[in-house]
């Protein structure tokens, strides 16, 4: 006796998505874009289950009632509720910039500071991410900023310092949002045109390339949260890096 898979065609309104996660119809905008990539990253990437993740989820703020883009709730809890968030994630898009009076990353804050438990939260437009963990010290609350958030067993080790057996796949636009993530900090940090940033970004692609490929030893393209954030700690980075750099200058017969 066979059986037959009965396969569903759900067809999409035009101007609309179907969301990743609980599969409502959202209107398709710039923003609804970097929320679905967003969605599959967390899915995909940092293996978070599709049953622990809310969207829009409602919150009381005083007397406003804004809704989160994406929260993330512990396993195992008891209810989901926002006593119970523990990470949110913001996305908005390009034209929204991290400084914004409203929408920026002190919204993010406002809404992690109204979530009792919630520890981490991340802001995004597709071009730039911010990413900050809500730590108490002497009684009170504060933000430092991370490279990523954690993945979904919590481990903080690996946001910092990859490892090999670590590494994560990238899955449809996700690569591409890095690669345009990455681009524009070169474009606008440097102040390069767009064809030498293309240029600068590719010599980081063949850095991260190399490192991966140099099976055995450990990996050395990555910056620590801590390095990230002081003087000392990029110089750091960049000596680490540029010597990456080095062995890719003799490897690849290319004009640097």
């Amino acid at each position: 006796m066979s059986t037959k898979t009965e396969r569903k065609i759900i067809k999409v309104p035009d101007g609309e998505t179907c969301d990743y996660i609980d599969g409502k119809f959202r209107k398709d905008t710039p923003e609804e874009y970097v929320r679905q990539t967003i969605e599959k990253r967390l899915v995909n990437e940092h293996k978070y289950k599709p049953e622990h993740i809310k969207i829009e989820f409602g919150l009381k703020l005083g007397s406003s009632r804004p809704r989160a883009d994406i929260v993330i709730f512990p396993k195992d809890v008891p209810e989901l509720t926002q006593d119970h968030v523990w990470l949110i994630v913001e996305c908005k898009n390009e034209k929204v910039e991290p400084k914004h009076k409203n929408n920026g990353v002190e919204q993010l804050k406002s809404y992690m500071s109204a979530c009792p438990n919630c520890e981490w939260g991340m802001w995004t437009n597709g071009k730039y991410k911010e990413v900050i963990r809500k730590v108490k010290i002497e009684g009170k609350y504060t933000y430092q900023e991370y490279n990523d958030i954690p993945p979904a067993d919590g481990s903080l080790e690996d946001i910092d310092r990859p490892k090999r057996n670590k590494l994560k796949k990238a899955f449809d636009d996700n690569l591409l949002l890095v690669f345009k993530t990455c681009h524009n900090h070169v474009y606008a940090t440097d102040g390069l045109q767009k064809q030498p940033a293309f240029f600068e970004l590719l010599k980081v692609i063949f850095c991260k390339t190399l490192d991966e490929q140099n099976v055995g030893k450990a990996l050395n393209f990555y910056t620590t949260s801590a390095e990230r954030s002081n003087p000392d700690g990029q110089l750091t980075v960049r000596k680490r890096i540029s010597e990456i750099f080095e062995s890719v200058k003799k490897t690849i017969p290319a004009n640097f």
